[in-house]
């Protein structure tokens, strides 16, 4: 017997024909299934990767060199900031873009690990391609390593955690006085031992950060004649509710001669250093305090041995004269025993 059903139509349909309509039918649901699931899933990520601020530009390029991704294509729907955007490029802006919640995304600091960034707009589409100066496993290894040491260093203060980043860097890296050194970085001065001022400042910058203590980079000229060329980079740290200059480069006197001259000081105490740009003005937010750091006395070795010779010199010259005086006054008594005695010739 057949199975056959009747249509709106009036038409029968066999049953080789009403499975065929079936498995159409559950092809049909299984496309409306995955055709409405697609356009959320889609609009999530559209709303992700839309640019729609001059800010929110800087927060995914953050992200992007964060990530170590070297090419991401963003959505721009306002044509006048995508052409904004690509013509400016604003990689000035960028590299001063600072979060305090979130120091170790910030432009000011992620900035000086790329090497090039390239931008293409078209079609509402912007496409950032970032080179990078460092293989991907070689920067992930090396912030991994800065992690792991900037526990090693944290200190019971925020004194204290400064001191050893301080005295760390002086200690394993040296000035590189290369001619044409190329080692700006951190990644550059652990690989080698050796670094500029920004290898320092920025090492100081993860380390110190990581560990809790807040901490900026500065930028500017660093030198006897200081001139409008930035040419110097150093810090200002955030000790005791109060802000200081810190520069560990100049504080690495070579070998193992390490100096606190530019070790968390005012302004006053800070000679032959100029900010400039950003850096310079009240956008950076950062108020100097007005006296340095108060530094516990530390006991000196050579101090102590000029000290230790001066008290034996002094020492040595009084016994000699106590000595003297004695021997003086024993003549003295023997000599008036002699007077005092009378004279016998009877021996004569």
């Amino acid at each position: 017997m057949k199975h056959e059903v009747k249509t709106k139509t009036g038409k029968r349909i066999g049953k080789g024909k009403r499975k065929g309509l079936l498995m159409v039918s559950l092809m049909l649901l299984l496309l409306s299934v995955v055709f409405y699931g697609k356009p959320e899933e889609e609009s999530v990520a559209a709303v992700q990767d839309t640019i729609v601020s001059r800010e929110d530009y800087f927060n995914k390029l953050e992200m992007q060199i964060f990530n170590r991704e070297v090419s991401h294509n963003y959505r721009v729907p306002d044509r006048t900031l995508g052409m904004d955007i690509l013509n400016n490029m604003d990689m000035e802006g960028f590299q001063s873009n600072y979060h305090e919640d979130r120091p170790l995304l910030s432009g000011c600091y992620l900035s000086y690990y790329t090497k090039r960034v390239y931008m293409t707009y078209g079609s509402g589409t912007l496409q950032i391609r970032i080179e990078l100066p460092y293989m991907k496993d070689e920067m992930d290894a090396h912030f991994e390593k800065m992690k792991k040491l900037a526990v090693e260093l944290k200190g019971n203060s925020d004194y204290e955690t400064v001191k050893n980043v301080h005295d760390y860097l002086i200690d394993h890296f040296e000035y590189d006085h290369r001619t044409s050194f190329e080692n700006h970085t951190d990644i550059d001065g652990f690989r080698d031992g050796k670094m500029v001022c920004s290898g320092y400042s920025l090492a100081a910058y993860y380390l110190l950060n990581e560990a809790g203590v807040k901490t900026r980079v500065v930028t500017g000229s660093g030198n006897e004649e200081l001139s409008d060329t930035m040419d110097h980079m150093w810090n200002v740290v955030l000790v005791d509710g109060k802000w200081y200059n810190l520069d560990i480069t100049w504080d690495d006197g070579g070998g193992d001669k390490k100096l606190d001259t530019y070790f968390l000081k005012s302004d006053a105490d800070f000679p032959n250093h100029r900010r400039l740009g950003y850096y310079a003005g009240p956008s950076f937010g950062v108020q100097i305090a007005d006296e340095s750091y108060p530094l516990p006395k530390k006991i000196d070795s050579k101090n102590i041995m000029l000290g230790v010779l001066i008290a034996a010199m002094f020492i040595t010259v009084f016994v000699f004269v106590r000595y003297d005086t004695n021997k003086k006054k024993k003549e003295e008594e023997a000599n008036a025993l002699y007077r005092d005695t009378p004279w016998d010739d009877t021996w004569q």
